[in-house]
């Protein structure tokens, strides 16, 4: 297939508006069931199976089939940063109503993209490792340097290492225009600070919050960012 070809394919697949709110829906990294992807964009569910197999086969989404049931996830992390990459192109919607506002406000904040952290919080984690020297900002990511895998050692933050040092990608963030740590080193960062308590997983899907512990190390980091209000 001509790329061209498959570029109109691609924007025909998330140019239809319950498609691409499907899609968003799957941001999190997590599966989901039909019913529930139904439910999100205001659909029947038979309707949803239409549009869910169309995604399947452009290869956006991928299938889990656990006894009778399906669950649906994006197909792969590339398919998240496409999309996170054209959320970032686009000029910011205007909320339409007062939980519109809230939801746009804790995106921003702090969120997971796929699997990893994302938001104004992703983007200050970032900046914090930059400028305690720990990762060099390179073409190709962020390479880090020996400080840096010294503090992974330390807290117990299990990566894949590619080289001698772990590579880092860096994907700019849509809501503030400004790269945060992408990859495996981020995936295992999130997860990491998920399973110590640093934040927890926020009322509204992909929505991150910190928790008082989390506030108190990340400010010995350099991250300081002000509490939720």
């Amino acid at each position: 297939m001509e790329p061209e070809q498959r570029l109109m394919e691609m924007g025909s697949l998330v140019g239809e508006p319950r498609r691409l709110g499907m899609l968003v829906r799957l941001l999190d990294g997590q599966a989901c069931p039909a019913g529930e992807l139904a439910h999100h964009v205001g659909i029947r569910p038979s309707t949803a199976s239409h549009h869910l197999d169309l995604l399947v086969r452009g290869g956006l989404l991928t299938v889990l089939t656990q006894g009778r049931h399906r669950y649906y996830r994006l197909a792969n992390p590339a398919v998240a940063a496409w999309l996170e990459q054209l959320a970032a192109l686009a000029a910011p919607a205007t909320p339409r109503s007062l939980r519109g506002a809230t939801e746009q406000r804790l995106l921003a904040e702090a969120r997971t993209c796929y699997d990893h952290l994302a938001g104004r919080l992703g983007v200050l984690w970032t900046r914090a490792w930059v400028e305690r020297g720990w990762v060099d900002e390179t073409v190709e990511g962020y390479l880090v340097r020996p400080a840096g895998l010294a503090w992974l050692c330390t807290a117990g933050v299990t990566t894949a290492p590619t080289g001698p040092l772990v590579l880092g990608r860096h994907e700019v963030d849509w809501t503030e225009r400004v790269p945060h740590f992408a990859g495996p080193m981020a995936r295992a960062m999130t997860r990491w600070m998920l399973t110590t308590g640093w934040v927890v997983r926020g009322p509204i899907p992909r929505t991150i919050q910190v928790t008082n512990l989390g506030w108190t190390e990340l400010g010995a980091l350099g991250v300081a960012a002000p509490r939720p209000t």
